[in-house]
């Protein structure tokens, strides 16, 4: 093992890769699982349900799982930083703090990604299976392909929940940023991490939602307004892909970058996010 690159070593890399899941198999394995398991009942409930009629609703479900899944996912990266044995086991082990934090993002965010959507086609190959007996009495769709969720557009009924071709780019980069998002939570606060970062998050929105009442009331509605058309006016015009994707880029650099910061801060001895 080359011990002289204390930045990244692609066979130490790996090696941590090869602990991470080993030791943590039984927990990866559970929670697998258990999506697998909602999925598959969310899927047979809305085939009995709703049939062909609205052909969005797994679709639709199906991302709402999947973006909670990916934050609870992520703020569960560095859960071993909530004890003293757990981040003496991380932290002194032979890789490199960047080697760490990759292994972590790589499974807790971008592997569960691939994962999460797994899991989904095997549901939907399930919910086939457990209603064909009954495809002469009902309506039983085909295999879906759930990656269509960050690909393309999509229905529920006549109405359009997703109807913009930029979110194939902006989609994958929204779950990303929010990965990022909560792996920044999970080493900020390593306990109840997803709870807090859901709170530090409603809290940031209440304080916007405050200042711009505050913003409203001191320079009359009537900016306020006028200000507001042409927000509106620029996010609604055919630079609205530019704008959206900018500002994801920006909150994938911005957040992953304080996770790579606060985790090179962290030590064995203390839990405090300045150490």
């Amino acid at each position: 093992m080359n011990t002289v690159n204390q930045t990244f070593d692609w066979n130490r890399f790996t090696a941590a890769l090869r602990k991470e899941l080993v030791e943590s198999k039984r927990g990866i394995l559970i929670t697998l699982l258990s999506i697998y398991g909602l999925l598959t009942m969310v899927m047979i409930i809305g085939n009995v349900i709703f049939g062909s009629e609205r052909v969005g609703f797994p679709y639709a479900v199906v991302f709402v799982i999947f973006t909670f899944t990916v934050c609870i996912a992520a703020g569960l990266a560095f859960r071993k930083l909530t004890k003293k044995n757990g981040r003496v086991d991380l932290l002194t082990s032979p890789s490199s703090t960047l080697e760490k934090f990759l292994v972590n993002a790589l499974i807790y965010v971008l592997g569960f990604i691939v994962a999460f959507f797994v899991c989904a086609q095997l549901a939907d190959l399930t919910r086939i299976a457990a209603l064909w007996y009954f495809h002469n009495r009902m309506n039983v769709p085909g295999p879906i392909n759930f990656l269509n969720i960050l690909s393309s557009p999509f229905s529920f009924g006549d109405e359009e929940l997703i109807g913009s071709s930029t979110l194939t780019i902006t989609l994958p980069l929204s779950v990303i940023a929010s990965g990022g998002l909560f792996l920044m939570g999970s080493v900020l606060w390593p306990r109840l991490s997803v709870l807090k970062t859901f709170a530090a998050l409603y809290g940031v929105e209440i304080v916007v939602v405050v200042l711009g009442i505050v913003f409203s009331a001191i320079v009359g509605d009537s900016v306020v307004t006028e200000y507001v058309k042409k927000f509106v006016s620029v996010f609604s015009g055919s630079d609205i892909s530019y704008w959206t994707i900018g500002w994801y880029v920006i909150q994938i650099l911005l957040f992953w970058g304080l996770a790579w910061y606060l985790f090179k801060r962290k030590d064995v001895v203390s839990l405090k996010w300045w150490k």
